[in-house]
């Protein structure tokens, strides 16, 4: 999507305006309740995106706790699981790749490569796992690339992207005949996100700019080719600190922020404590490229 376009990426009926968040208008499709941001992600100081930016939103706001933090291989090493039970060895892309942490878990029995939009962590990823990650966009990837997949892996990133519809396309195209295609994202239609409503952790508009339900995630899923094989629910370990940390970032126009500070500065050694927190709405799916 883009600024013009206020039509449901999931069934074209016309969005309409729902809530403003950090300076940011939500919309809500009154059809199938899909979740979007029509002016797309946030953009830095230097114009680009907050994920190709020179400081991308991975060091934002205390993000980079989160990402570089041991936690992030565990909630690796459940996906890597995950993937393992569908597909137990061949030619693996993870798209998103991040800080490197899934392709580090997934094992030598997948030949694994990944693709990030940022440079930086795509760095980082090579210095400390030693993967095969290069730089580069879902839409337009780079040409030294494998043509095509026995399995792509896509954790945490259809929520950030403006064309969901032509990135399933495009990943797709890149998987052989059968091939698998693993994705987790915020489940909008789950019991917390409708109990919470626009309060809900995952409504950020600066970056989650489609939020999708199980239901209509699944029809643009098979819209776009893919027959869906299973779904399971993630959590994830957090330190204190992190949290506390978004609830400030995330509560930050509302009465209750200056509480959340004061709570922060009085945790003390209890920022470093570690918590699994699952809450049934980080949804997993594994689907199959239909023939």
């Amino acid at each position: 999507m883009n600024g013009r376009d206020l039509s449901c990426p999931v069934c074209r009926a016309a969005l309409q305006p729902w809530f403003e968040k950090l300076g940011r208008e939500v919309y809500r499709c009154p059809a199938c309740r899909h979740v979007s941001v029509p002016a797309g992600l946030a953009l830095a100081d230097d114009g680009l995106s907050i994920y190709e930016s020179e400081r991308p939103i991975f060091e934002m706001d205390g993000n980079i706790e989160y990402y570089l933090d041991d936690g992030n291989m565990l909630a690796a090493r459940a996906k890597a699981a995950f993937v393992r039970e569908f597909s137990p060895k061949g030619r693996l892309l993870d798209v998103g790749s991040s800080y490197g942490h899934f392709l580090a878990a997934i094992g030598s029995a997948h030949d694994a490569y990944g693709l990030e939009l940022n440079r930086g962590a795509v760095s980082w990823s090579i210095d400390r796992f030693g993967v095969a990650s290069r730089a580069g966009s879902i839409y337009e990837m780079p040409a030294d690339l494998p043509a095509t997949f026995d399995v792509i892996t896509c954790w945490d990133v259809i929520e950030h992207l403006a064309h969901p519809e032509l990135a399933l396309a495009r990943l797709r195209d890149r998987l052989k005949a059968g091939g698998w295609l693993f994705l987790s994202t915020p489940d909008a239609g789950s019991l917390v996100a409708r109990l919470m409503g626009r309060h809900w952790h995952y409504m950020d508009p600066v970056q989650h700019i489609n939020l999708f339900s199980r239901s209509n995630l699944s029809r643009v899923l098979q819209e776009a080719g893919f027959a869906i094989r299973a779904c399971r629910y993630f959590g994830h370990p957090y330190r204190v600190s992190y949290v506390l940390n978004r609830l400030s970032y995330l509560a930050r126009e509302t009465p209750v922020a200056p509480a959340i500070r004061l709570l922060a500065s009085a945790a003390g050694p209890l920022k470093r404590i570690r918590i699994s927190l699952k809450l049934w709405d980080v949804m997993g799916i594994a689907a199959q490229r239909s023939s």
